[in-house]
């Protein structure tokens, strides 16, 4: 089931948890009774609810997983070794080799694996005071492991529960899901039912759903109407993420699945890198032959100010290249006198030293924002014979700060394949940066063409 409130108006911004009285008004829609009405007073364990001939146990997850710093390490130790020289991680089991991905659901299942122990007893010792009841079940509600999507628990709750007890006939996994996107809030409200001792159907499952639909219906109507009380603790589901060892580990919410009516070009992420402006993406340095050195110097009131000699210029100009970084390469600005005296004419500022600086950033900044103007999206059919750079950035989830960019120059070859030479990987900028970086690198080679792609495969869309 799947509830939709729409437009900013109408944001709710959170929402209250789902309690134990909303699962006993799921089982009164559904005629269900309290097993044991006094269990407080009971010095045996029992089973939450009677509902037909059947026996159910809840257990409610209520704790986000991933943020158990037991299990973070653990988590940590596993992907690591897959993506050494990445600064953020995606905590995706799919990417790991079978028996790794088997280790990690063995990490993230703790707080299921408990539930169902606790809830083996609990149905073993009802069904010995209840000899009428021709099935147990265990009802699994997610309520706070948000980060692992309703499929994923299905599988994990199954796994577990055939693996350690013979005293439960059935699973049913249901969950609330609140989504926001800024502008749309979206609930979901899946609710699943797997035999696991077929002889032992739950013969009332579609009782206990038309119950669970009716809670999410009265949910959003106290919602929408104020209700609900004021107990809203409950945020939309955002992506979990740990630093350790100075990488980040994500885990990204999970997508709606498709995309937004209202964000045409995607919904709107976080920034949570404090930046206002792009980074520098150059090191920048003028680039002088001897003889337009010695203008320079016979122009200006100070000679010394240039170092002294040619010679030493030349050496200031090798350390000035040698500074240079993958993420600030180092870029020499050609620089002609009259081209720089016209300069401090029309800026009126004096001809110094830090004036031929500031002209050549200058002139590299409107060389950049030149080339911005022509960068494009990269696709084979268009990019020509001549070679460029390529910009890949990873999309991955809410914060654009865990994005990670990689540059490399492309040369087309005659044959129809690409020569790819790589100029910076695992770089945690995200597009914008990238491109400028892009940019730069373009100006530095000669080159007048930069491409830019996307992976998307963890975008939240």
């Amino acid at each position: 089931m799947v509830s939709w409130i729409g437009g900013r108006d109408m944001k709710l911004g959170k929402v209250h948890p789902l309690t134990e009285a909303d699962i006993d008004f799921v089982l009164d829609v559904a005629g269900g009774v309290r097993a044991h009405p006094e269990a407080d007073k009971r010095g045996k364990p029992g089973a939450d609810y009677y509902l037909g001939s059947t026996l159910l146990e809840l257990k409610m997850l209520e704790d986000e997983g991933f943020l158990k710093s037991e299990r973070q390490a653990k988590l940590a130790a596993l992907f690591r070794p897959y993506s050494p020289e990445r600064p953020v991680i995606v905590l995706d089991a799919e990417k790991l080799e079978l028996g790794d991905r088997q280790r990690f659901n063995r990490i993230v299942e703790t707080p299921i694996k408990v539930g169902i122990a606790k809830a083996s007893k609990q149905l073993k010792q009802s069904r010995s005071e209840y000899p009428e009841a021709k099935c147990s079940v265990l009802f699994v509600v997610n309520n706070g492991y948000t980060t692992m999507s309703h499929d994923v628990l299905v599988q994990l709750v199954v796994h577990r529960t055939k693996n350690d007890t013979r005293e439960i006939d059935a699973v049913v996994v249901a969950g609330s899901y609140f989504h926001s996107d800024g502008f749309d809030d979206c609930f979901l409200w899946p609710i699943d039912y797997i035999p696991i001792n077929p002889e032992n159907p739950f013969l009332e499952f579609d009782k206990l759903k038309e119950g669970w639909n009716g809670l999410a219906d009265k949910f959003m109507t106290d919602m929408v109407t104020g209700a609900s009380g004021p107990a809203l603790e409950k945020g939309p589901v955002v992506d979990v993420q740990f630093d350790l060892d100075g990488v980040t580990y994500i885990r990204p919410a999970p997508v709606l699945g498709f995309p937004s009516a209202f964000y045409a070009r995607g919904r709107p992420r976080m920034d949570s890198t404090g930046l206002s402006v792009c980074p520098p993406v150059a090191t920048i340095f003028p680039l002088m032959s001897e003889e337009v050195w010695g203008a320079f110097n016979k122009r200006l009131n100070y000679p010394s100010c240039l170092l002294g000699s040619f010679g030493m210029w030349v050496r200031e100009q090798g350390a000035a290249v040698r500074a240079g970084t993958s993420l600030r390469p180092t870029m020499l600005v050609p620089i002609t006198l009259m081209s720089w005296v016209n300069w401090c004419s029309d800026q009126g500022v004096p001809e110094t030293v830090d004036a031929i600086f500031a002209y050549i950033n200058q002139v590299f900044t409107d060389h950049v924002r030149e080339g911005l103007e022509d960068v494009r999206e990269h696709d084979l059919c268009k990019c020509g014979d001549n070679p460029y750079i390529l910009v890949v950035t990873e999309v991955i989830g809410q914060d654009k700060a865990n994005d990670v960019s990689h540059l490399a120059l492309v040369e087309p070859n005659p044959n129809g394949e690409f020569g790819l030479t790589p100029l910076v990987e695992n770089a945690r900028i995200f597009h914008e940066h990238a491109i400028t970086l892009g940019v730069a690198y373009a100006l530095r080679m000669g080159l007048t063409s930069v491409f830019w792609q996307k992976n998307l495969e963890y975008a939240w869309i």
